[in-house]
């Protein structure tokens, strides 16, 4: 059989793939999806749904409606501007699947969403991350990101000049820290990089949990290199569903089109997918829950930072946060407080940090699964609200480590 040579020489990481067993009594914060489900809404759409409708093929609008309506305030989305996928993994790969990825060359940030990077090293792209900095608390630096990558012959200390960029790629909200990076500085990068005839992916996957205001869909109009993805999987709570979309110019779409199944998303998928977007107050909510526990390990972890803030000496609030004022060993790294995720690190250098959460009943993702981290960091996903005291003693407990 004549299989590719990079999947013949390449082994796929990917933390979807772990095996690992939660405890009896444990506390699982290692699966993106919302620990608070879905839209109660949702399940009303599951009960009435007519058991016939999943005979033919799938032919509803009303996700595709629901889609346009959910961004009208922000833009106008046309029908030929939205591919359905199935979730934003799927959305990943069809986007990577239409462009010639010979002697290719994507940017991104690292540590960001590891499924993405191995499947464009699988189909022979290159990945050549921006690192973010551990001494700076894996803050990203618009500037500096900016200052690189257009221009430079070499990138994160790479030689490539037989090579040209092709894509650039950004979570955003990252995934594994959480932080958000302001759509001012999203916009510089798309126009540089529409000049350079560059590809950007913006994936959304958990852009519900950032203000609306700060998506790149509205800007995918003013520039056709632009592909943003976007997923019910995470804060809409319907990652069993798998419901995702693309928003791009028509004419990228209509190339996707060309390269996917064209019954992409069941029918039931559709209709319980049209009725959660319509309860933006879920997410809200929920927002509130993970802003209030992010505060609470704060506090846990930076008693002086907090009281600092509390007194609202900013500046010097500011400088205790990035350069570290920590009560113990551990830290938790830049991140946007209404995101379920966090990334937590330890000044240990022999630390498994995720081994250390399990021992103390808590599931999390090792570090070691993300470009740029190692197994002193770990992927921790908020809980529910009646879990969060299992997670915050073991934090308290690790902190002393």
């Amino acid at each position: 059989m004549k299989i590719r040579k990079e999947l013949l020489e390449q082994e796929k990481i990917s933390y979807a793939m772990d095996q690992i067993v939660l405890p009896e009594g444990g506390v699982d914060c290692s699966e993106g999806c919302n620990p608070y489900g879905f839209p109660p809404e949702c399940a009303d759409v599951l009960k009435n749904f007519d058991p016939a409708r999943m005979g033919p093929y799938p032919h509803s609008q009303a996700l595709y409606d629901a889609i346009r309506e959910f961004w009208k305030d922000q833009i106008d989305v046309e029908r030929g501007n939205i591919l359905l996928t199935d979730g934003s993994i799927n959305a990943l790969y069809i986007i990577n699947n239409i462009f010639d990825t010979h002697n290719s060359v994507v940017l991104g940030i690292s540590p960001q969403f590891t499924d993405y990077y191995m499947h464009a090293e699988m189909i022979g792209i290159d990945y050549a991350p921006y690192q973010l900095k551990r001494e700076h608390n894996y803050r990203f630096d618009a500037s500096e990101f900016l200052s690189m990558h257009y221009i430079a012959d070499t990138f994160a200390n790479v030689s490539l000049p037989s090579k040209s960029y092709n894509f650039i790629y950004i979570d955003n909200p990252n995934n594994p820290t959480g932080q958000c990076v302001d759509i001012g500085d999203i916009e510089k990068i798309v126009k540089g990089a529409l000049k350079k005839d560059i590809t950007v992916i913006i994936d959304e996957a958990y852009g519900d949990f950032m203000p609306k205001e700060n998506s790149a869909v509205q800007l995918f109009a003013k520039y056709p290199n632009l592909a943003v993805v976007r997923t019910l999987s995470k804060g809409y709570g319907l990652a069993g569903l798998r419901v995702g979309y693309i928003i791009a110019h028509k004419d990228l779409i209509s190339y996707m089109n060309k390269m996917v199944n064209p019954y992409m998303v069941s029918e039931l998928a559709r209709e319980v997918g049209a009725e959660a977007l319509k309860h933006e107050e879920f997410i809200e909510k929920c927002k509130a829950e993970f802003a209030a526990m992010k505060a609470e390990i704060r506090e846990a972890l930076y008693p002086s930072v907090v009281k600092k803030l509390k007194k609202h000496m900013d500046a010097e609030y500011e400088e205790i946060r990035v350069h570290g004022a920590a009560s113990g060993h551990l830290h938790m790294a830049e991140t946007l407080d209404e995101n379920s995720l966090l990334l937590l690190y330890h000044d240990s250098k022999t630390i498994n940090l995720s081994e250390e959460f399990l021992k103390r009943k808590v599931l999390v993702i090792d570090g070691y699964d993300f470009k740029g981290l190692d197994s002193t960091a770990a992927r921790i996903r908020l809980p529910r609200r009646e879990e969060f005291p299992v997670l915050l003693k073991a934090i308290k407990e690790i902190n002393k480590l």
